[in-house]
């Protein structure tokens, strides 16, 4: 989604422009999220400090939280990176720079839906955050007035609301939910981005499917190396998601930069029932997102090597939760999808060009949020890339923080 919207941002803006991908656009970590829009995203997601889950995560015992015993050499400077910045402070640093990320991401994917003529794949009816206590529920009160302070629609709603709004919904063991009203929802999440990957081409942009070996110079500009041979450019942007780390490393550019690699199957739902929005259940760490495959149910994070072997033990563990809130039927896929979410500590993606490398722009690192600000990210790219002046202030995304 980044990648895509980035091309097609440069491709409006009068740039000549080749987007290499491995595989169709679409089809890496922008298919298998849940399809959230999420507008209210602002809050970052946060290391938990509280000594009875840290224990608990330790023994691998949580659903939303899961880690490989072999990898964690590999994964343990970036577990404490994120754990040192996951404080007051840094978080709401975080939460302000998110501010105006998220203030344009509906607009932003309006705009390519339109135009892309994928309207039909998104939904503006909100998501669900369901509660098993009082005491969860009020632990959000905080994060609730923020967002209302910043113009946004929430509500809590009672029993009989919640069964309007979802009439097959269990929730007679839930103390309560929370009714996100502003956020949009998509039904295939691949699809949408196939389809902003054509308005891509449509505008004259060049997608090519190759494997990137690497990234030089090429006299004043850039090449990429692939598996066909070189693609020459004045200017290049490494929009690579959860590979980009590996990109940049052998040009001396060494981020912070951590994966958290997560799951997802898709169930029918049992008899006539159905969902119309995304549930999220945060105690038990899983998502239900209504998808044109079926429910979508979608694992928490997992810590391990990019390249480890899948583990989806997070949604075998979450399935009897799901089910309690909800009546599902057998797979329908023939095993779990995995990806890589790419993330940086202070949960803030980099978007500028790279420190020391004039004419490579990097476009990575949004973590959970990829799907949800691509078309807002490619904006501030692109217009930086092109001398125009960005809609917010880029300073809080550049790379040279880690410095």
């Amino acid at each position: 989604m980044v990648g895509v919207s980035t091309a097609i941002a440069l491709a409006r803006r009068g740039a000549d422009v080749v987007l290499i991908d491995r595989r169709a656009p679409g089809r890496e970590t922008s298919f298998g999220n849940a399809g959230v829009i999420q507008r209210e995203g602002v809050h970052p997601y946060l290391f938990p400090r509280s000594l009875s889950k840290l224990i608990a995560y330790a023994l691998n015992r949580r659903t939303e939280a899961h880690y490989h015993l072999s990898s964690l050499p590999a994964v343990a400077p970036f577990l404490w990176r994120y754990f040192r910045a996951s404080n007051p402070g840094s978080a709401r640093r975080t939460y302000e720079a998110n501010i105006p990320l998220f203030g344009g991401c509906l607009d932003a994917h309006a705009d390519l839906a339109a135009e892309a003529g994928a309207e039909e794949l998104i939904a503006k009816k909100g998501w669900l955050r369901v509660f098993r206590s009082d005491a969860a529920l009020r632990a959000v009160a905080g994060e609730l007035a923020e967002l209302e302070g910043l113009g946004l629609s929430v509500s809590t709603p009672d029993a009989a609301a919640l069964a309007a709004l979802e009439p097959h919904l269990k929730t007679d063991r839930l103390a309560g939910a929370v009714h996100y009203e502003d956020p949009w929802t998509c039904s295939d999440p691949g699809a949408l981005t196939g389809a902003y990957a054509r308005l891509f081409e449509r505008l004259g942009g060049e997608t090519v499917e190759r494997n990137v070996a690497g990234l030089g110079r090429d006299g004043d500009g850039w090449r990429v190396e692939t598996d066909h041979g070189p693609v020459a450019a004045g200017a290049a942007v490494l929009a690579a998601g959860p590979w980009s780390k590996a990109l940049l490393e052998p040009l001396g550019l060494n981020l912070p930069m951590g994966i958290k690699r997560g799951y997802h199957r898709h169930y029918a739902p049992a008899g006539n029932g159905y969902l119309t929005r995304t549930i999220v259940d945060d105690e038990h760490g899983f998502v239900m997102a209504p998808m044109a495959r079926g429910v979508r149910v979608t694992s928490g994070a997992e810590f391990a090597r990019h390249d480890a072997p899948p583990t989806p033990v997070q949604l075998d563990r979450a399935m009897p939760h799901a089910r309690a809130l909800f009546d599902l039927d057998e797979a329908v896929d023939d095993e779990a999808w995995m990806g890589a979410r790419p993330v940086f500590p202070d949960m803030l993606p980099v978007m500028g060009e790279a420190p020391g490398l004039p004419g490579l722009w990097l476009n990575f690192g949004h973590g959970h949020q990829g799907f949800t600000l691509g078309p807002v990210a490619g904006r501030l790219v692109a217009a930086m890339m092109t001398g125009q002046s960005p809609d917010f202030d880029p300073v809080p995304y550049r790379a040279g923080r880690f410095s």
